[in-house]
C-alpha cells in the first residue's frame, strides 16, 4: 500500500518535469502559449505531489503513533512495567539498607574511637595521680632538685600521652 502511493508520487513528479521540459522546448521553439500551458500544469503537479508526499508522511506517522500507543496499553506491557517497576523498587530498597548499614557501622566505630580515646585520657590521668602520690610519699628522701626534674618530666609524659615512659619513671621512683 504504502510502496503504490510512493510509486504514486513518483510518476506526479516525473510528469511535472516531463511538462517542465516539454515547456521548456516550446518556449524555444516560440510557441509561448503552449509553454505556458506546460509550465503551470508543471507547477500544479509537482505542487499537488509534494502536498500529497507531505499528506502520506503525516499519516504513516499517525500510523506508527497508534501503533506503538496500543503496544504500550496492551496488558502484557503495563504488566511487564509494573514487575520491572517493583523489581528496581526491591534493588533500591536493597541498596539503601545495605547504605544505612555501612553509614551505622561508621558512626558506631567512630564513637568506638571516640570512647576509647576518653577511657585512654582517663586511665592516663589516672595513672599521672598515682605517681603524683607515690612521688609525694618519697619526696622527703630525695634532694629537692631531683624531685622539680622529675615532676617536670612526669608533666612532659602527660602531655605526649606517653605511658611507656611513665611506667618506666614510676618504677624508677619506687626503686628509691
Amino acid at each position: 500500500m504504502a510502496s503504490r502511493i510512493v510509486y504514486g508520487i513518483l510518476f506526479f513528479l516525473s510528469l511535472s518535469m516531463l511538462l517542465f521540459v516539454a515547456g521548456f522546448v516550446c518556449f524555444r521553439l516560440e510557441f509561448g502559449w503552449l509553454a505556458a500551458l506546460f509550465y503551470a500544469m508543471a507547477g500544479n503537479i509537482m505542487l499537488f505531489a509534494f502536498g500529497l508526499l507531505l499528506l502520506s508522511g503525516v499519516l504513516a506517522l499517525l500510523a506508527a503513533t497508534l501503533v506503538e500507543l496500543r503496544a504500550y496499553f496492551r496488558q502484557d506491557a503495563a504488566a511487564l512495567r509494573q514487575i520491572l517497576a517493583a523489581q528496581i523498587q526491591k534493588h533500591n530498597l536493597t541498596q539503601r539498607v545495605a547504605l544505612e548499614i555501612r553509614q551505622i557501622q561508621f558512626f558506631n566505630s567512630v564513637k568506638r574511637r571516640r570512647l576509647l580515646i576518653a577511657d585512654n585520657k582517663k586511665q592516663l590521668r589516672e595513672l599521672h595521680q598515682n605517681i603524683v602520690m607515690e612521688l609525694e610519699s618519697v619526696r622527703p628522701q630525695m634532694p629537692a632538685g631531683r624531685f622539680a626534674e622529675i615532676r617536670k618530666t612526669l608533666r612532659r609524659h602527660l602531655r605526649q600521652d606517653d605511658v611507656q615512659a611513665m611506667l618506666a619513671l614510676r618504677r624508677q621512683i619506687n626503686c628509691l
